[in-house]
């Protein structure tokens, strides 16, 4: 993929990394200002507030000149000049990748943004900081747990005393209450 191509060729000075959503443009604010797609190599987000900025405008303008070139950056294989390990994490595993800087707004050579709080060169490090995720998440998951338990019981109460009031009032032999 072609995420530093895209960002050399068109001299972007903008942060750009690559999300799901495709290969971001964007600020410390707003990543996705300009959002480039890694399937077809065109553009699938154009930001609206994108005519106060003219480099912005200028990326764009250079984009849709040659919509070919572009998708041709995309496809692309990336060429790096360092490749330095950095660890980070995803659920239970600790992921060695490569980049040319490290830190935060450098990003990995797949495209990822070395965020401080999960990006290292020091795997430990990370598997710290995982531990500590996981943690927290299984001490969320219980609270949600439990308060999910308290409503279902809480709703359940309700649909009973809701059923015996309808049982109530479709009795044939019964009698209104005076």
């Amino acid at each position: 993929m072609g995420w530093k191509a895209v960002r050399d060729h068109y001299r972007i000075e903008h942060f750009v990394q690559v999300t799901d959503a495709g290969i971001c443009i964007g600020s410390p604010y707003i990543h996705d200002i300009i959002v480039v797609s890694v399937d077809r190599g065109e553009i699938v987000r154009r930001w609206d507030g994108i005519r106060s900025n003219s480099d912005l405008e200028r990326y764009l303008e250079e984009m849709d000149a040659d919509p070919v070139k572009l998708a041709e950056l995309v496809a692309a294989d990336d060429v790096f000049e360092r490749s330095i390990p950095v660890y980070t994490y995803e659920g239970g595993d600790i992921i060695e990748k490569q980049c040319e800087a490290l830190g935060y707004p450098n990003v990995t050579h797949d495209g990822c943004m070395q965020y401080e709080n999960t990006f290292s060169p020091d795997a430990e490090l990370v598997r710290t900081w995982a531990i500590a995720n996981a943690q927290a998440g299984i001490e969320w998951m219980r609270e949600a747990l439990e308060q999910t338990e308290k409503t279902r019981a809480e709703q359940s109460h309700r649909l009973a005393q809701r059923e015996h009031d309808l049982r109530r009032l479709t009795e044939r032999d019964r009698k209104p209450s005076t």
